[in-house]
């Protein structure tokens, strides 16, 4: 037994023939190192598609990121003539229009008011942009006699600002505006001498109060 074992593992293992070797299927280049994944025919097509409209959607939005850049610069430029050079995030409010100069006052006395002086008038040129001084919803825009051409804007604690003897409205009742948005044209409607914005300041179920020290509490400087 133990010779045959010997025997059995001397013997010369069997190698394949030339013959053999020249007729067995031999691997190409792609079965040696793994099947193409080059796209042809119908698949190629589908890729070039996919990427054309991969093309055409970052061009989409890197023509609305550049059109937002705009709308953000010009309001960054709007908002540092009313003096505000701070953070769009922490914008709460801001004065009503840059380029003035304050005329008559809350409480003045004289023949253009049936009573006392009922807001801060602020001269300017005639079209001045004025603008939401925060975040308010227009509550009434139309011809308020005496006081010309008035928007009316509710804020979100319920004060009124109304803004008077405008030339023109670019809002309407209902809209929301954000702080600082532009809301009409500085004119001279109404019992006006001179092209100036008479602005109010109606606290909620009270009467008008003196705009200057309001808006000092907003860290505002007229």
């Amino acid at each position: 037994m133990a010779a045959a074992i010997v025997v059995g593992l001397s013997a010369p293992l069997a190698l394949p023939s030339a013959a053999m070797a020249q007729n067995a299927p031999q691997p190409d280049e792609e079965t040696f190192f793994g099947a193409s994944t080059s796209p042809s025919g119908p698949d190629l097509d589908l890729l070039e598609r996919r990427v054309r409209q991969r093309e055409r959607a970052l061009a989409s939005i890197s023509r609305q990121a550049a059109r937002y850049a705009v709308v953000k610069a010009e309001e960054v430029s709007r908002l540092a003539a009313l003096g505000y050079t701070g953070a769009l995030t922490d914008l709460t409010h801001v004065l009503p229009l840059a380029g003035y100069y304050l005329s008559a006052g809350f409480g003045q006395a004289g023949p253009h008011w049936e009573s006392g002086h009922t807001g801060q008038d602020f001269a300017a040129p005639l079209g001045t942009t004025i603008v939401a001084v925060g975040d308010a919803v227009v509550t009434s825009v139309g011809d308020a006699g005496a006081y010309g051409l008035r928007t009316v804007l509710t804020l979100e604690d319920g004060t009124e600002i109304w803004y008077c003897h405008q030339l023109v409205a670019l809002v309407a009742p209902g809209d929301k505006v954000p702080v600082g948005q532009p809301i009409g044209g500085l004119g001279t409607s109404g019992n006006s001498t001179g092209a100036h914005l008479h602005l109010e300041v109606r606290p909620p179920g009270a009467g008008p109060v003196d705009p200057i020290p309001w808006l000092q509490a907003l860290d505002l400087t007229p």
